[in-house]
């Protein structure tokens, strides 16, 4: 492989194998220091069960169909918020860069909301789009838009004004510069934003769903804590951050194979 290909964000296997390797062994020492906690420090399962205290209780708890229903729910939820977040994200982030006159229109709202957490905005979530499905996209949007926008704005800045100027010599002007240069060379600050809003996409799912749902990861964890399931809404917690994961790699999956490799490490 050569080298300019490893400065693209590249990695050999071996280098692959190694990474996945070590965090096999953080996981593994995490769990072990888990278990000494909860066998010598905190002997009460109802304080801190053990993992294998965690997952005999959704064994017994959960039936495979209700896990399943529990994880596609939450999955759709999150994908949708997140989908919107990044459409309109990119977008707006993208011409406000691009055009100055969109930056005075959207900067300074985009400035005066950001630093409101998502939370907060529940009650009013409730109120304009009532108990279903869309007041809780709504507040993973509001989670997961910051980031992207703020990462497409700075990315699609920070283009080099000599590609610009070396496109332009090349009849490519207007539209079609920003569609064909400006977006591909912001891309790996785009990913991150992206990349960053996924994973608060996720972390204010259980709060979304706290919003009169019957069903979800989040449901699931705040239902067994009320019920004294402690193992089940710590076996909840642990796979709203698997699923993350997942659609974390699947995200870096999809950039790579569109040519984002230079975003990813």
């Amino acid at each position: 492989m050569s080298p300019h290909a490893l400065s693209m964000g590249e990695t050999s296997p071996a280098r692959q194998a190694g990474r996945t390797s070590q965090g096999l062994i953080g996981v593994a020492l995490l769990l072990v220091f888990w278990e000494g906690a909860s066998r010598l420090v905190w002997r009460d399962p109802q304080v801190l069960p053990s993992p294998i205290q965690c997952l005999m209780a959704a064994w017994n708890y959960l039936t495979p169909q209700e896990l399943a229903r529990h994880l596609g729910t939450s999955l759709a939820r999150v994908l949708g918020g997140f989908a919107l977040a990044a459409f309109v994200g990119i977008v707006l982030g993208a011409c406000a860069a691009w055009y100055r006159p969109v930056a005075r229109v959207v900067r300074p709202i985009v400035d005066l909301l950001r630093p409101i957490p998502p939370l907060a905005w529940i009650p009013m979530a409730i109120i304009w789009f009532g108990l279903g499905e869309s007041s809780k996209g709504f507040v993973i949007f509001l989670g997961a838009f910051f980031p992207i926008f703020t990462n497409a704005l700075r990315g699609m800045g920070t283009v080099s004004p000599v590609l610009l100027r070396a496109a332009r010599t090349m009849d490519v002007d207007g539209p079609e510069l920003l569609l064909r240069v400006a977006l591909p060379a912001a891309l790996p600050d785009i990913v991150t934003g992206l990349r960053v809003g996924l994973g608060l996409a996720f972390g204010i799912l259980i709060a979304a769903e706290l919003i009169a749902a019957d069903s979800g990861i989040g449901y699931l964890v705040m239902q067994s804590r009320e019920t004294g399931q402690l193992g089940v809404a710590i076996f909840g917690v642990i796979v709203i951050g698997l699923l993350s994961l997942v659609c974390d790699g699947a995200l870096s999956v999809v950039v790579r194979s569109i040519g984002g490799r230079g975003a990813l490490g």
